[in-house]
């Protein structure tokens, strides 16, 4: 007979079903990791599917399967092997309004957070806040009567300058094109890699020069319903802004951080909805087995347990280590003290703050450090977890060009968020939020690998560390090429 295991139930998980059942309100059909021994993923999937659980699917050292009810998490932790079963999260985009939107579907579809209010959700480390305003329709109709005017006026000319690019035919002096903002973090002027392959895990890629052909520069995989094209916008602006090509667009010419000859790109996120901790975790190996050098992950989730039990974060210290991924994750959108996210806390990752570029002072809506929610109700774990790591624990780490609500960003979107802001469906539009932050440090951050200044995060955590403490707002302040060498 197969001795017991000597696992647990992640304590997070295990507050998130208290708080339901002091509800009373019934739990049932919880989709769940359970983070087993090295190399037994397979003998304890079958044992899960002979005792009639459904297994949805292995990654690494991670078994996803449904549990049906609570108590069946105590059931699944006993069983040989397992280490630790926790909740499946729900993950969402980083860009500020777009994470709104997608996180009130993430739980209004969870089988879990659905049935928690407000304060319980807050406790759990997920923020519900209102959504980014958007231009009042009142605004709107001035602005497409003004440039009507304008275009009757003078046709030929308001279409000449549409063609060139500028000046922009709707362009405010508070929205700049990443080319700009890229000379903020001062990239090189010769940023094309050579021998570093990069990837993005996100909404898709649409076709839009700013990004390139498929095949030719990228390669896209879906692990969702949909085809891997982008029917969202942020996997677009997110691609273009780290990796993607020269061209010009009404705003100027766009150059990205780095221009990557070939880029790899995994969607996970639909139109309107999130993903689940299955489809980003494997998302993050395809991306490992791959080969991709740096990731780009501007997207994040509440941390489940400490940054050693968390699902997410404890799959980045495992693919940092045996394949050498360096993933560049958002902090978040929280916009105060303890709200790092999933799984930017992770002390292998380096997690990126925003910063605005008008004022250069950190973004209004940036998640602060110096960690996540749930070590601000557990200051013994974040002692431990800080002896363990040292600085490298504490989040953010640096800090990346995102904007603000009044100083916003272009770069390429696609389909539903074209012409979102700007009224015009051209393939470029404006983001703001550390989504948009994130990208200028991946592509700094694989600009300094592919030139061989760093090898690895840690070097750039380490080359970072020479100009200052790390702040619960900035981490080791913004992140600049002259710092990287």
């Amino acid at each position: 007979m197969s001795p017991k295991g000597n696992g647990k139930v992640n304590p997070w998980a295990e507050e998130a079903i208290k708080r339901a059942e002091a509800k009373r309100r019934e739990v049932q059909g919880i989709p769940a990791v359970v983070e087993v021994e090295p190399g037994k993923a397979e003998e304890v999937a079958s044992h899960l599917r002979r005792l009639g659980y459904s297994v949805e699917g292995v990654v690494n050292d991670f078994v996803f399967v449904d549990l049906p009810e609570p108590a069946d998490f105590e059931t699944a932790s006993r069983l040989p092997n397992v280490r630790l079963v926790s909740v499946q999260k729900k993950i969402y985009p980083m860009a500020l309004g777009v994470d709104e939107l997608f996180k009130r579907v993430a739980i209004a579809t969870d089988p879990l957070l659905s049935k928690l209010d407000v304060s319980d959700l807050y406790a759990l480390g997920v923020r519900v806040k209102p959504a980014a305003e958007l231009p009042t329709p009142f605004s709107a109709l001035v602005t497409l009567a003004s440039e009507a005017f304008k275009f009757a006026a003078d046709p030929l000319g308001r279409l000449m300058e549409y063609v060139r690019g500028f000046p922009p035919v709707i362009a405010r002096a508070d929205w700049k094109l990443v080319t700009d903002t890229r000379k903020l973090m001062e990239a090189p002027d010769d940023n094309r890699l050579t021998t570093t392959y990069v990837g993005n895990i996100d909404t898709g890629i649409y076709l839009n020069p700013a990004i390139g052909l498929p095949f030719v520069n990228w390669i896209c995989d879906s692990i969702t319903a949909e085809p891997p094209i982008d029917t969202m916008g942020h996997g677009s602006w997110t691609h273009s802004c780290a990796f993607g090509q020269p061209c010009p667009s009404r705003y100027g010419t766009f150059i990205p951080v780095a221009l990557a000859p070939e880029s790899y790109h995994v969607k996970v996120f639909t139109a309107f909805g999130p993903c689940s901790s299955f489809q980003i975790m494997k998302a993050m190996e395809m991306c490992a087995v791959k080969g991709c050098r740096v990731v780009n992950m501007s997207l994040g989730g509440p941390l489940e347990g400490s940054a050693d039990e968390d699902p997410e974060c404890v799959l980045a210290e495992k693919l940092y280590k045996q394949y050498g991924t360096n993933f560049i994750v958002a902090a978040g959108n929280d916009g105060e003290e303890w709200s790092i996210n999933s799984p930017g806390a992770s002390p292998y990752v380096l997690c990126v703050s925003a910063i605005d570029w008008k004022t250069m002072d950190t973004s209004s809506y940036s998640s602060r450090g110096p960690q996540a929610r749930w070590y601000k109700d557990n200051k013994d774990a974040f002692d431990r977890d800080y002896q363990k790591y040292g600085e490298a624990f504490l989040k953010p780490d640096v800090a990346g060009i995102g904007g603000d609500r009044e100083s916003q960003i272009v770069a390429a979107v696609s389909l539903w968020y074209d012409a979102f802001y700007d009224l015009v469906p051209d393939g470029f539009d404006l983001m703001i939020g550390t989504s948009m932050a994130t990208p200028h440090c991946s592509g700094l951050v694989a600009l300094a690998i592919d030139r061989g200044l760093v090898g690895n995060i840690d070097d750039v955590k380490a080359r970072m560390k020479r100009f200052g403490e790390k702040s619960p707002d900035k981490g080791y302040g913004l992140l600049t090429w002259p710092k990287l060498q």
